[in-house]
């Protein structure tokens, strides 16, 4: 018995079961406003079409009721078909079903908006990432393009630097040859 007592217990606080209870009384409560609505708006217009005062009344008789000989208790109740109120039940279903249809028609629209806005965030998002990825690509490259251009730099002064050496080098071996030359004219002479 306890075994039952704590099934029960998990099977009422599911969250399925307490949206189906609040489905049922809303539901319910839906079913009470549109039975009044008949009753109250389409019941009294078909009223005036028809020349009888609800659909309730509405009837057709197959047999009449059989009376006692002072003709006031009832001996066999009358046979009737009640369509005045099937009829009412159905107006009361389309009434329901067109508006159930409208709600769903607005949730399915709501639905589709907000699939439409989370792909557009996804998409920002993704592209966001896109192209921060591709800034980071771009620095990345402008960062070794600067190294290499820095490196060139460094090389070519070098080179110059090589360059101003080798001719001050050079200039000075022409420099001692020709002192070598004026050297040995005048030793000559």
């Amino acid at each position: 018995m306890k075994n039952f007592w704590q099934d029960f217990k998990k099977f009422i606080s599911r969250g399925n079961v307490i949206d189906m209870a609040i489905g049922v009384t809303v539901a319910s409560a839906f079913t009470a406003i549109v039975t009044a609505f008949t009753k109250g708006f389409i019941s009294p217009l078909l009223a005036l079409v028809t020349g009888n005062s609800s659909l309730d009344t509405m009837t057709v008789i197959l047999r009449e009721a059989v009376l006692d000989v002072d003709g006031v208790t009832v001996l066999t109740p009358a046979v009737e078909l009640l369509w005045g109120a099937f009829l009412q039940k159905i107006i009361d279903f389309l009434i329901i079903a067109f508006v159930l249809f409208l709600v769903m028609r607005i949730a399915s629209g709501v639905m589709a908006r907000s699939k439409k806005i989370r792909e557009n965030l996804i998409n920002a998002i993704t592209d966001n990432d896109e192209k921060a990825r591709e800034a980071r690509e771009l620095a990345e490259a402008e960062e070794a393009a600067k190294a290499e251009a820095e490196a060139l730099a460094k090389a070519e002064v070098e080179a110059l630097e090589a360059k101003k050496i080798a001719d001050e080098e050079a200039r000075k071996a022409e420099e001692l040859a020709l002192l070598k030359e004026i050297r040995d004219l005048l030793k000559k002479n």
